[in-house]
């Protein structure tokens, strides 16, 4: 697996903005399953790819000397499902741009509607030089733009089908242990980081840091298993992101480190719940976010997400 979540540059007004394009496909490493049969692209990774996206505008408008890690989100929205087949294009904008910061927005699409939007991400800017070798990077933004590409023409979806038969999606795990809680709306769990993991070779192979992306989807599946906990016994209903709030990004995790992730029910209904999670190195916060989840049973999930979508 690469961590490489854009495949085309097509679009760039220098120092501003871009026109990106993710396509899904069935031999993706980050496909799950909300429910049994239905196969979709982890949202979080989707917001990853128009991060990715902000990273280029920059990179580029910097000639290459300046790589941005972002610090701070203000909010992230996930209003859709993607599937295989998808093709996603992805916008990014920047507000702002000095010499050590930069504001910047993300959003990927579906058939020109929103599914993922990254709203107010601060971004600390590092010298390439010591996170990614310069050659490399412009190399690789020669490999990815390609001034008007055009995207896939709009297509009438099909209900989601079945698995493709050898195809099953299991989700890959975020997190290795979860630990013992006295507490019914609180849940901890552990990921340990290790070197031999494949995105340290893309994610500043001069200085190997756990990507802030993988910490969010170890803090959000930790809250979908708290909301499962909680479930158990009472509703046949499944939790789906649709918000992550106040994302707050506090310190570096490296290979050797072992994450301690702590989500506690913030509020709880079968409409709507949040939770208040932190990620934490040594007992020091490295992260901190408000998720929140959406609940659904598999009526109201194909019905919200794929009978009318066009």
């Amino acid at each position: 697996m690469r961590f490489l979540m854009v495949d085309r540059i097509y679009e760039l007004n220098s120092g501003k903005s871009a026109k990106g394009v993710k396509n899904i496909s069935w031999d993706d490493d980050f496909l799950e399953e909300v429910f049994p049969g239905i196969p979709v692209f982890s949202s979080v990774i989707a917001a990853e790819a128009a991060a990715q996206l902000v990273s280029w505008i920059i990179m580029e408008a910097g000639d290459f000397t300046l790589k941005p890690v972002i610090t701070l989100v203000d909010s992230y929205a996930c209003s859709g499902q993607i599937m295989p087949g998808d093709q996603l294009e992805l916008q990014g904008e920047i507000e702002s741009f000095s010499g050590e910061s930069a504001l910047a927005h993300g959003k990927a699409l579906i058939n020109g509607h929103p599914v993922v939007e990254l709203n107010h991400a601060v971004c600390y800017l590092y010298p390439l030089e010591k996170l990614d070798p310069p050659d490399r990077a412009r190399m690789r933004f020669r490999n990815l733009y390609d001034e008007g590409y055009a995207l896939s023409a709009g297509k009438t979806f099909h209900q989601p089908q079945a698995v493709q038969e050898g195809k099953a999606s299991g989700k890959r795990k975020t997190v290795d242990m979860i630990l013992s809680c006295d507490e019914p709306e609180r849940m901890q769990g552990i990921k340990n980081v290790t070197a031999t993991q494949d995105y340290f070779n893309d994610h500043f192979p001069l200085m190997p840091v756990l990507p802030g992306v993988v910490i969010i989807e170890s803090m959000v599946d930790l809250s979908k298993m708290l909301l499962e906990r909680v479930l158990a016994g009472r509703s046949m209903k499944r939790p789906l992101l649709s918000h992550i709030n106040k994302i707050k990004f506090r310190k570096s995790v490296r290979p050797g480190d072992q994450l301690l992730v702590d989500a506690k029910l913030k509020n709880f209904s079968l409409e709507k719940s949040a939770v208040t999670v932190r990620a934490m190195v040594s007992g020091k916060n490295v992260a901190t976010a408000t998720v929140e989840l959406e609940l659904f049973d598999e009526e109201e999930y194909r019905a919200k997400f794929f009978k009318s979508r066009n």
